[in-house]
């Protein structure tokens, strides 16, 4: 067969394979290459909105005043033309001016189709993270400034006018930080801009405020605020529609610009945070209140960096813990300024008394009532049913405490028979959560339980590697359980149980 034959019968053999492959993995290739082109728009016009548009529209795209968000559904779901046009001119009686170099703007077609793409496709949390990382900030969980002009308009409005005024500072001041800036909520707090909340009787918004929400993360303000400053933000939500009528509204502040790689600058921003985010709960300075105290030895000296973050992240995590999760409202930025800040507390932290904080727990109303000295509760007396000896339930307690004999418990609360007490001394190895591993002077090495870890996490002492302890304790059948541990290099004590061996926290406060 002629060479050349041969050479175009190979050649159409190839085409024909070749076509239908082609054609079978095209769509695929365009998709791809679609897709990456979609990426490099959007990652390129993502560092040309945070340079130009944050300011106006939030690093979030979420809007700042009455500039509107762009991370909405209506406008990823706009046509490219109508997105492109209003990018390119603006419009008209707005703020947004024209953006196009014809118009008198800075960008040119390329850049404008980008800032289409990442309105349409972009991921805004990545965009905040993004400008974070370039050292814009955004307002932490804003509290807007109410300026005087402001002031003097909303009183204008009426004759209430002036503690509809009093009522918005209030409401700034306090509130936006879970309600949201214009009372649009978040995931900390409802919408209190509604007509809902303007229905409800003021007594009853009176209440709400004073006393808050059991189960919610609504504290009671009545130790805050007094009853005029709740009577004004009661008279500002109910009229807060009226106030928008006239064109008077709350503005976020502007995001930000810091040097992310200055540390004294992210502790400034970590403080910030703290303060605006973090002091409802956790107190002013962090000294405690519905949240626990991290301005103390027992948080800081027990908590890694890690875990910090972790909480901040992921929220409490803890049995009726309130801790909302902030991962997704704070930067990676913003989250690593607050833990250094939080840890720059450590070295002047103070021992708490209570590191869980005056405002947790509590109990329910009726535990809550002032006790009347004059007339004490006698045990015992309460209504049930006689058993058969004639006696009321409860009356004389167990048969262990009518004996006088205690019935030791170990960590869990459950009985125990308790050896002979051992006292040793040595030098801490390790700590882990509520169990103590240290070098007795004697040579070995000794496991001592710590009492639950909530109460060591509550009521403990520091310890750490390298500090010397002296405890007394006795047996149980995996570890030794503590009567008392002493912190030698600290000079501080912490009793676990009575002399009868009983632990102290399950003992009446």
């Amino acid at each position: 067969m002629n060479k050349y034959v041969l050479t175009g019968a190979l050649a159409l053999l190839i085409l024909v394979i070749a076509l239908p492959v082609y054609g079978y993995l095209e769509p695929t290739r365009m998709a791809r290459s679609q897709e990456e082109l979609r990426q490099q728009y959007v990652s390129d016009a993502a560092v040309l909105y945070i340079e130009n548009c944050a300011v106006c529209h939030g690093i979030r795209g979420e809007g700042i005043g009455p500039n509107p968000p762009l991370d909405n559904p209506d406008l990823r779901e706009a046509d490219y033309e109508t997105l492109f046009k209003t990018i390119a001119r603006g419009r008209y009686g707005t703020a947004m001016g024209a953006w196009h170099i014809e118009e008198g703007g800075i960008f040119n077609d390329y850049q404008i189709q980008e800032l289409v793409a990442l309105i349409r496709y972009g991921d805004w949390s990545q965009v905040g993270e993004l400008a974070a990382q370039r050292g814009v900030i955004p307002p932490t969980l804003p509290v807007p400034e109410v300026g005087e002009d402001l002031v003097q308009q909303v009183m204008a409005l009426g004759p209430e006018g002036e503690l509809w005024a009093q009522g918005m500072q209030l409401y700034a001041q306090n509130c936006t930080t879970c309600h949201g800036v214009n009372g649009e909520g978040s995931d900390l707090g409802v919408p209190l801009n509604t007509e809902d909340v303007r229905e409800k009787d003021a007594d009853i918004l009176a209440r709400t405020i004073r006393e808050g929400v059991p189960g919610t993360l609504m504290a009671a303000w009545k130790n805050t605020l007094s009853n005029e400053d709740i009577e004004a933000i009661v008279a500002f939500l109910k009229n807060w529609d009226r106030i928008n009528e006239a064109g008077l509204v709350l503005e976020p502040p502007e995001p930000i610009h810091i040097d992310v790689n200055n540390p004294e600058e992210m502790l400034a921003l970590g403080e910030r945070i703290f303060t605006t985010t973090c002091t409802a709960c956790h107190g002013e300075d962090g000294t405690g209140g519905i949240g626990p105290a991290i301005n103390s030895q027992q948080f800081l000296s027990r908590h890694t960096d890690d875990q910090i973050r972790d909480a901040i992240v992921y929220g409490g995590r803890r049995p009726n813990s309130r801790m909302p999760a902030f991962g997704d409202r704070l930067t990676s930025v913003e989250i690593d300024a607050l833990v250094a800040y939080i840890r720059s507390l450590e070295p002047t932290a103070p021992w708490v008394a209570n590191p869980r904080g005056s405002g947790q727990g509590g109990g329910p109303p009726w535990l809550q009532a002032t006790p009347d000295a004059n007339n004490p509760i006698a045990p015992g007396m309460g209504r049930g049913r006689q058993n058969e000896e004639g006696n009321m339930p409860g009356m004389g307690g167990p048969p262990w405490r009518r004996t006088g004999t205690p019935v030791p418990q170990d960590h869990r609360g459950e009985n125990m028979n308790r050896g002979p007490a051992l006292r040793l001394r040595g030098e801490v190895v390790r700590v882990e959560g509520n169990r103590l591993t240290f070098q007795a002077e004697t040579g070995q090495t000794v496991e001592v339980m710590l009492g639950p870890p909530w109460f060591w996490e509550e009521k403990g002492i520091a310890l750490h590697p390298g500090d010397i302890v002296e405890l007394e304790g006795f047996e149980s059948p995996d570890h030794m359980e503590v009567n008392w541990v002493r912190n030698v290099s600290t000079g501080e004590t912490v009793q676990l149980r009575t002399d009868e061996g009983m632990p102290v926290w399950n003992q009446t406060p």
